[in-house]
């Protein structure tokens, strides 16, 4: 291309705007055989010395990095193979008189009535038109084969190239389908990534070449960055749902299982520090970290943690733990980039999942604390008859003869000494939860018995003038707990 007379008969030509189109058809046609032969070498056999592409097919996201760094190298190539051809040849008389190298040979003196000329971005597309359709056959291949690997690829042979046998896929996800269903989450999201960078370099490229305008034909390496990353961010978005669906199915009884929202937190940290990493996130690409699009807000961190909150609130509480965790996660998105209205919005949400789980934690260990002190029977019955609309007296209730509050009561007190209020170092990990779930518990149980006492010397207690047997008032029962 950079030959002098290649570079002036394209000069003599401006003047037959139809044969010189002819002549760069010809030219672009001869380029996209040999693009997508270099390609296609390159995928199997390698080219300029460097290792076949496929030897990384077993690590999904450094498959389609090489395969994008490839394209996007020859687009480069091409790139400037075309603003040489395009150029003044040196020592052309009629160069120095344009001054407008590519951008002037392209407009010529219409005298054959062939229409516009092609210009420098139409050579360059048809150069890379022909790598452009097995570049996307690859990455949709993998994508797909990431997104739908839980009941094992439909294709064998993709199954092959991205590590391991046909068979062993689904071995693999049943030993361990947390991790691998989560790994395979973040290298979609990778890919995404990956699409966005490059995607956005040749548009910065297009834009030097004069290409990146409206009017002009789009750029099929453009066109496949684009779709690419469209279908992938539906196979992410897909993907998510399907992992957050699954968490409810989680055991954290089992020997070292996780709750719905430690998984949840876990995918949460791993994809925002998956996207702070990646280059295709970056502010300073054409229209910020973020855009309008569909693509850009499925990638995006709101979507991210406001579907995985979704999925572990319908997750059962495995106890007040959750939310620290979810609450860990949180700091980690918005070290990553999560908007500050919206880490105010998705906090408020977990403080509630927290203090609903603290409260039923708090709630349960009560009842078992009064059932442990003698008060589990009479405070059940108790229950039943201030529910009951009988109105006898509470002495006369089955459950609640003076005999069986007295034993209940004595047996209660001689527990004050050492109460039995959990302090919940198995349960909970964070000391200051632990201390206010402690409180909480010790507080629920000094209030039923101080609704015990105050109906057994109330008006329709029944019980006589001696009520010696309640030898402590609910003030002292609750200094006592609170020790």
């Amino acid at each position: 291309y950079g030959h002098p007379v290649l570079r002036r008969s394209l000069r003599v030509l401006r003047h037959s705007p139809a044969r010189r189109d002819h002549a760069l058809e010809l030219l672009a046609s001869g380029r996209r055989a040999e693009v997508t032969r270099r390609f296609l070498l390159a995928l199997t056999s390698g080219y300029a010395g460097s290792p076949p592409l496929e030897r990384m097919a077993h690590d999904p996201v450094a498959y389609v990095g090489d395969m994008l760094a490839f394209a996007f190298r020859s687009f480069r190539v091409e790139g400037e193979l075309v603003r040489t051809l395009l150029s003044p040849a040196p020592g052309d008389e009629d160069g120095k008189g344009d001054g407008e190298g590519a951008e002037s040979d392209a407009v010529g003196d219409d005298e054959d009535g062939g229409g516009a000329p092609m210009s420098a971005a139409s050579m360059l597309g048809q150069s890379m038109s022909g790598l452009a359709r097995p570049l996307r056959t690859r990455v949709m291949q993998v994508v797909s084969s990431l997104a739908t690997r839980g009941g094992g690829p439909s294709d064998p042979a993709a199954a092959m190239r991205l590590g391991g046998g046909p068979g062993d896929d689904g071995d693999r996800d049943d030993d361990d389908g947390g991790d691998s269903s989560l790994d395979r989450l973040a290298a979609i999201f990778s890919i995404c990534g990956l699409l966005r960078f490059y995607g956005s370099a040749v548009t910065k490229a297009l834009d030097k070449l004069g290409g990146g305008s409206d009017g002009e034909e789009e750029n099929p390496l453009r066109s496949t960055c684009d779709a690419c990353l469209s279908d992938a961010a539906e196979a992410y978005a897909a993907s998510l749902r399907a992992y957050g669906a699954v968490l409810s199915s989680s055991s954290p009884a089992s020997p070292g299982g996780e709750s719905g929202a430690d998984l949840a937190s876990r995918a949460i940290i791993r994809v925002a520090e998956g996207r702070s990493a990646s280059p295709g996130f970056a502010e300073d690409l054409p229209g910020g970290g973020d855009g309008d699009d569909a693509a850009s807000r499925l990638l995006s961190l709101p979507f991210l943690v406001g579907t995985m909150l979704d999925a572990a609130s319908a997750c059962p509480p495995s106890g007040p733990d959750d939310a620290a965790a979810l609450r860990s996660a949180l700091q980690v998105a918005a070290r990553c980039g999560l908007g500050p209205d919206d880490v105010g919005r998705y906090a408020s949400a977990v403080d509630g999942m927290g203090e609903s789980s603290l409260e039923a934690l708090a709630s349960s260990e009560a009842r078992s604390v009064l059932s442990s002190t003698g008060l589990g029977g009479v405070t059940s019955a108790y229950r039943d008859w201030s529910s009951s609309a009988a109105g006898g007296p509470m002495a006369g209730h089955p459950g609640l003869s003076r005999g069986e509050l007295e034993a209940a009561t004595r047996a209660f007190y001689s527990s004050l000494f050492s109460p039995p209020v959990p302090t919940f170092e198995g349960v909970i990990s964070d000391p200051a939860m632990r201390r206010t779930a402690r409180t909480r518990t010790a507080r629920r149980v000094a209030g039923a018995y101080r609704e015990l006492y105050g109906a057994a010397t109330g008006e329709r207690g029944g019980y006589g003038p001696d009520l010696s047997f309640l030898g402590h008032d609910p003030d002292q029962v609750d200094t006592l707990l609170s020790l």
